[in-house]
């Protein structure tokens, strides 16, 4: 069926039969087969390996199979591994989506920025060091999937180009050598919606991120950084992201002992906020109607922190509230606020449209205390601690 739908090739199909083909999509160990093939008259257009071995593609292979599938507009090698990005891609100009396993990448070449038509271009295995400027000429790609990427500033000429720029995975603010020209870069990406900064020098060659200096598109939904060893506060630089939706704070990216969002209105679309290893984090501050619509809150681990700020617990939308390592101090606030909602709703003076659920991990045990529903009409935050 998969033949007759010109959807699959298999090793006993016709070379007239083959001929037919516009899509392969391998689960089991054929590549080295189809890549082998001698017949150069295919339309392909999508090839997708899909196979869980890793096996090591000979350059010529890759070299002479370009040569032969020039129609290519999806090309996926999968878990197969590359010693370096392969010869002969350029001339697959109709590419719309490709994806290489090259661990030893940490350079993109001049060539690659020739695929005029790629809309997501996948390395996830690849932690590349140095882009080209000719990557700002790709004006259709909508999707970068790196281990980490740095990404050059915008020449003057090239400034209206990754318009379509929707999704970066992993860059890489190259702080000591470049901090203005990924400042200037972001602010280019006008539709960019998801970006993670992860900086992955060493930390002694760490540079510090002013993150005020910064320019975020306008259209960031979730936003995650890592390593960037800010000095001052990450909140009053963010709040204002009018449709920032998910932020991770994760290890090194903060390590300062406040927070702050104080701004009115900080955070309006605001559902997921993670802080993870903020190791010394101890005060942490919200104005009234601060975060309106916060969801989900995960602080890990939060040692030191004394108490979560009041205004949190009127976030009606509040479902999902995980503490790591919580100190006594905290945890005996946490039980007066159990208390404190148990006797209001029994006067029937304030009752929520949520249940609110606690995730403790005192011990290097996780204490799931999730909260049960009550009935339909009168759901109410509550808090189970033991």
């Amino acid at each position: 069926m998969a033949g007759m739908m010109e959807f699959v090739w298999m090793p006993h199909m016709q070379l007239e039969t083959l001929a037919n083909v516009k899509r392969c999509f391998i689960l089991e160990d054929l590549i080295d087969e189809f890549i082998s093939l001698e017949h150069s008259d295919m339309y392909l257009q999508s090839f997708l390996n899909h196979t869980l071995e890793s096996d090591r593609l000979a350059l010529i292979d890759c070299e002479n199979f370009c040569k032969k599938f020039k129609h290519l507009r999806v090309l996926n090698l999968g878990s197969a591994i590359l010693d370096q990005y392969p010869p002969g891609l350029e001339n697959l100009f109709h590419l719309k989506y490709l994806k290489l396993n090259i661990p030893s990448l940490n350079c993109l070449p001049s060539l690659l920025c020739t695929l005029l038509n790629l809309r997501t271009l996948e390395m996830p295995a690849s932690y590349i060091d140095h882009s080209p400027e000719g990557i700002w000429m790709m004006q259709k790609l909508m999707h970068l999937n790196f281990g980490s990427i740095n990404l050059p500033a915008p020449p003057k000429h090239y400034s209206s180009s990754l318009k379509n720029l929707i999704f970066i995975s992993s860059l890489n603010p190259n702080l000591s050598h470049y901090h203005s020209g990924v400042s200037k870069s972001l602010c280019e990406l006008h539709k960019l919606e998801c970006l993670q900064l992860v900086h992955e020098g060493r930390m002694w060659q760490l540079s510090r991120m002013v993150l005020s200096e910064y320019q975020f598109p306008p259209c960031l939904t979730q936003l995650s950084l890592s390593n960037t060893q800010l000095m001052e506060d990450p909140m009053p630089a963010l709040e204002k992201l009018p449709h920032l939706e998910v932020l991770k704070l994760k290890q090194n990216s903060y390590s300062e002992r406040k927070l702050a969002c104080v701004g009115s209105g900080s955070f309006p679309q605001l559902k997921i906020l993670h802080l993870k290893s903020m190791l010394w984090l101890e005060e942490w501050t919200m104005g009234a109607g601060a975060m309106p619509k916060l969801e989900s809150l995960i602080v890990n681990p939060c040692a030191y922190l004394r108490k979560l700020p009041e205004e949190l617990w009127c976030i009606k939308s509040l479902c999902k509230l995980e503490l790591h390592w919580p100190q006594p101090e905290l945890r005996k606030r946490l039980r007066a606020f159990e208390d404190m909602e148990w006797r209001k709703n029994q006067r029937g003076s304030v009752i929520y449209n949520c249940s609110l659920a606690f995730n403790f991990n005192c011990n290097s045990a996780l204490i799931d205390q999730q909260m049960l529903d009550l009935e339909p009409f009168d759901r109410s935050k509550k808090i189970n601690i033991t």
